[in-house]
């Protein structure tokens, strides 16, 4: 009897299930440094030593180049997933935008204005102040519910430098977020419209002190504080600079630049260091070993790597139990005849129902033929249990509910959640009450050989600046025990 290759094939897979996951290598391959993820702190890292002359070996874990930052391709007007703005003082990123000649455009993430849709009532901006569901009190009234916690923080921060959050007498400020709004005489009203608007579930799960650092690096950069109908976003917009062609296109630069030295599909399951380097297994088998590593994935993706020796104390339960926040995203396109006309109102729509806000992008070219429909925290993880095909259904009928002049005029263009990324499992970040003290120092330490990056490790800086800030302090820590 002849026998296939398909059978062949089958039955040696059958003898030896190791074949199956290419467990069976012909060598262990060896760097200078093993980098875990291809983001913009793990390339910016490789890039670092690579230019020193280190040999670097980048795995990354999904299919695709960048991490958080994230260009949807596939949908007509190329969002941005995730990392859209250029602040004018991300020196790293600018620096690295000229090397590679990644063309930069003016202005991001500029959306029309918002109506306010409460408890399924329409408002405009200007009638907010004297409306009656507008329940806050005194000077609050004047505010728009998404400038309301930037408010606070600007009008109560104690900090005036980028630094001062890391020092010992910052850390009184470790507390629930909402304690303290309490403290200097939040409303519940107000309370109530500020928890409609975080990344994580409520106002007491989030600490003071990362909102605190997060609020004085942008005022300091010019995207908080400023015009008291806008949130520090919108304000960012004015400043910022953009990607030609979207963000991906500055992270798969880096990662050309680099080489055969960026591995896809290569999620990392064991971490082994010992005083003579570190021993690095992929989930398929393959085998590395380098002087040193570089962690650079988030800390919801290490999770399921295997460290040998086992982290200890703060530091593995950063890791184990930082919180990451849901964001999810329902991509609109619109068609027919503009529904603000109709109705009145906003294009834009922030709402305090099962989703967040419904921003309307203005394109480059002015034009506003798209809808992105936004759930954060427990709204994106309520949403996140419908099938893609369900949750734009959903998103579109709840659409209509509050703004019935889009009735017929939506289509699902694209679907995108955070937390459904397997090897990223959150948009961001996020300590809870009480983690700073235990975490922000303990969690960056060099566990043995191996070094620790990635934007939950930043230090003086925000957004896609963090993150490459971070790799470049990891790659010098490398470089100075390379010597």
């Amino acid at each position: 009897m002849t026998l296939s290759r398909r059978t062949l094939l089958g039955a040696a897979l059958s003898a030896y299930p190791a074949l199956r996951f290419g467990a069976v290598r012909a060598a262990e391959e060896t760097a200078d440094v093993i980098i875990i993820g291809a983001g913009f702190s793990g390339l910016n890292a490789a890039l670092i030593l690579a230019g020193e002359g280190a040999k670097v070996v980048v795995l990354e874990a999904s299919r695709r180049i960048g991490g958080r930052a994230y260009t949807g391709d596939s949908i007509e007007g190329r969002p941005e997933f995730g990392a859209s703005q250029i602040g004018p003082y991300y020196a790293r990123i600018l620096n690295v935008c000229k090397q590679l000649g990644i063309e930069l455009k003016s202005g991001a993430n500029i959306n029309a204005p918002y109506a306010y849709s409460v408890d399924g009532e329409l408002i405009s901006a200007k009638s907010w102040e004297s409306h009656s569901r507008n329940d806050t009190v005194g000077w609050e009234r004047e505010l728009l519910p998404q400038t309301l916690l930037g408010a606070y923080l600007g009008k109560y921060s104690e900090f005036s430098k980028v630094d001062d959050w890391l020092k010992p007498e910052a850390l009184r400020f470790d507390m629930p977020l909402g304690t303290w709004l309490r403290e200097k005489g939040a409303s519940e009203g107000a309370l109530r419209l500020m928890n409609e608007g975080l990344l994580l579930s409520d106002l007491q799960r989030v600490s003071l002190l990362t909102m605190l650092q997060e609020f004085e690096r942008g005022r300091i950069l010019g995207s908080a504080g400023g015009e008291s109908d806008k949130d520090r976003f919108e304000t960012a917009a004015l400043t910022s600079a953009r990607v030609a062609g979207g963000t991906s296109r500055l992270t798969e630069a880096m990662a050309e630049h680099l080489g055969d030295a960026v591995r896809l599909n290569s999620p990392v399951a064991y971490v082994g260091s010992n005083p003579s380097g570190v021993q690095v297994r992929c989930l398929d088998g393959a085998r590395y070993s380098a002087k040193f590593a570089i962690a650079s994935a988030p800390f919801g993706s290490l999770r399921r790597v295997t460290f040998d020796p086992p982290l200890r104390g703060n530091q593995d339960e950063a890791v184990s139990q930082m919180p990451y926040a849901g964001n999810s995203q329902v991509h609109l396109a619109i068609k027919g005849s503009p529904f603000w006309e109709q109705d009145g109102f906003d294009a834009s729509t922030w709402t305090n129902g099962p989703l967040n806000m419904i921003r309307q992008p203005i394109g480059y070219d002015g034009s506003r033929d798209r809808l992105i429909a936004i759930a954060t925290g427990q709204k994106a993880d309520r949403l996140d249990q419908l099938a893609p095909k369900a949750r734009g259904e959903f998103v579109i009928r709840e659409i209509e509910r509050i703004r019935p002049s889009t009735k017929g005029k939506l289509e699902v263009a694209g679907i995108h959640s955070w937390k459904q990324m397997q090897y990223v499992q959150g948009c961001r970040h996020s300590f809870a009450p009480g983690q700073m003290q235990k975490f922000i120092h303990d969690m960056i330490k060099p566990h043995g050989r191996v070094h620790f990056a990635g934007e939950h490790t930043r230090r003086l800086e925000i957004g896609m600046e963090s993150a490459m800030a971070s790799g470049e302090r990891a790659a010098i820590e490398v470089l100075m025990r390379l010597g």
